[in-house]
């Protein structure tokens, strides 16, 4: 009687122990929850190009440490993060493009129509760019349907 009990409590637990691996693969983040590789994802936009984080301005949201440059930045993006986080929750767009989530290289980037797109390294942005519009369009298409998928399960 008691071994049955036993393993739903351990079933359970595994359960729930699951969750925040599976929630941290909807955003890139690191081993310590920074996305971006700590690059401030708002220095795109307004400095256009990357520039590097600084710990003590951080700030979560959406499952992700963001670094910022400034106390400026850091506000700007804390007024309006949807407009500032990059699509996909930081994954190579190319890579959601084929179904996949990858990893980035925070100098493979491309600011489009208001949205940051990150890439796995600048040879996979020129890949990326080659087809840019179709890209995006796909990747929007695709991104719903495995965006809470585990990235090893893709």
């Amino acid at each position: 009687m008691m071994a049955p009990m036993r393993l739903s409590i351990l079933a359970v637990l595994f359960v729930f122990m699951s969750l925040p691996a599976l929630a941290a693969d909807t955003v890139n983040v690191d081993e310590d929850g920074v996305i971006l590789g700590g690059f401030d994802p708002v220095a795109y936009f307004t400095a256009g190009k990357p520039v590097e984080g600084k710990s003590r301005y951080s700030h979560s949201w959406n499952g992700a440490v963001y670094r910022f440059a400034s106390a400026e930045n850091l506000e700007a993006f804390k007024g309006a993060p949807e407009k500032y986080a990059p699509a996909y929750g930081g994954f190579c767009s190319y890579g959601v493009r084929v179904g996949k989530k990858l990893a980035i290289d925070p100098a493979a980037w491309e600011v489009v129509d208001g949205r940051l797109f990150v890439q796995l390294d600048r040879g996979t942005r020129t890949l990326w760019l080659e087809e840019r519009d179709k890209n995006i369009a796909i990747g929007d298409r695709i991104w719903p349907s495995i965006r809470s998928t585990p990235k090893d399960k893709l």
